[in-house]
């Protein structure tokens, strides 16, 4: 549904309920290819907070990583990264983060060697230490791969047999490549890869590197787990939780949420899903959602 429809969020029935927690997307929404946010965004989201509605990212980013939009805010806020699988509060400390199984990591490594893939096994390094993520040696890197481990320097760990280090503290398995070997790879692991390993894998257009991205969560991890959680532990009810986000890792929230919220830019499919479309994430899309959450919020008041 795009901006300019007749139903507009002081008009949805979900809107009038007091929404109280806006989760934000960060690359595609929230920030531009630059890492930056437009001062009208920067602006609308610090009226936000003023306003006393509650805020948090929902990213797939490494919590590292993510401090950069932080910085680009001028503001602290808590952090849902990695997919959801990791937590963080105002302060950085970890709330709560979710792991895969040993013997799970060990069989996607197998499994992604078949494919000729280097897997990246990410990490709470700000709560655990050592580095942010390991990457596997074994596989020959691809240039997305080569480029996104030196962009992250010290950082980053390569490791010929990650295997054998104790893999209990893995929170999300990631790859890049094309996007045909990657979505092979995507399919084998949906089928299967032992007992007790459910898995959730999301296949999109990589933002910083060229090609694609696969992101591997363990279980039910998703960036609407996380947020339910995060959201009943602040007293926040479902429905009052607005989602905003564009990519395909956001589908769970989105349709979670007690308002999912797509910007203009985002995958078709998630548009889809939306009940609302905002303006894209270059023209305020973001600004744009939360001045009409305020609106409504004063018309309650």
């Amino acid at each position: 549904m795009p901006p300019g429809a007749d139903l507009t969020l002081l008009q949805s029935p979900v809107a009038r309920m007091s929404l109280a927690l806006l989760a934000i997307d960060i690359d595609g929404t929230l920030v531009l290819k630059d890492d930056s946010v437009t001062p009208g965004t920067r602006a609308a989201v610090r009226r936000a907070q003023a306003d006393g509605l509650g805020l948090v990212l929902a990213t797939g980013r490494r919590y590292r990583t993510s401090q950069r939009a932080l910085t680009a805010l001028g503001m602290r806020l808590p952090v849902i990264c990695l997919g959801g699988a990791l937590v963080k509060d105002a302060a950085g400390e970890t709330i709560r983060s979710t792991p895969f199984a040993p013997a799970v990591v060990r069989a996607l490594l197998a499994l992604a060697r078949q494919h000729g893939l280097a897997l990246l096994l990410q990490r709470d390094a700000h709560a655990r230490g050592g580095p942010d993520f390991v990457v596997d040696m074994a596989p020959p890197w691809n240039e997305p791969t080569r480029g996104y481990a030196q962009s992250a320097g010290a950082i980053c760990q390569p490791d010929p047999a990650p295997e054998n280090a104790p893999c209990e503290d893995v929170l999300l398995v990631g790859c890049f490549g094309p996007r045909r070997p990657l979505a092979a790879f995507q399919r084998h692991v949906g089928e299967g890869i032992g007992p007790n390993s459910d898995l959730g894998s999301v296949l999109v257009p990589s933002q910083r590197t060229p090609g694609w991205y696969l992101e591997i969560t363990a279980g039910q991890v998703n960036k609407w787990t996380a947020l339910r959680r995060f959201a009943a532990d602040s007293g926040v009810a479902e429905e009052a939780v607005c989602a905003v986000g564009d990519a395909l890792n956001d589908l769970p929230m989105i349709r979670g949420a007690g308002f999912g919220v797509a910007v203009g830019n985002a995958a078709p499919a998630l548009k889809a899903e939306a009940d609302w479309v905002t303006g894209a994430n270059h023209e305020d899309g973001v600004a744009t959602l939360i001045d009409r959450l305020l609106e409504g919020r004063a018309s309650k008041g």
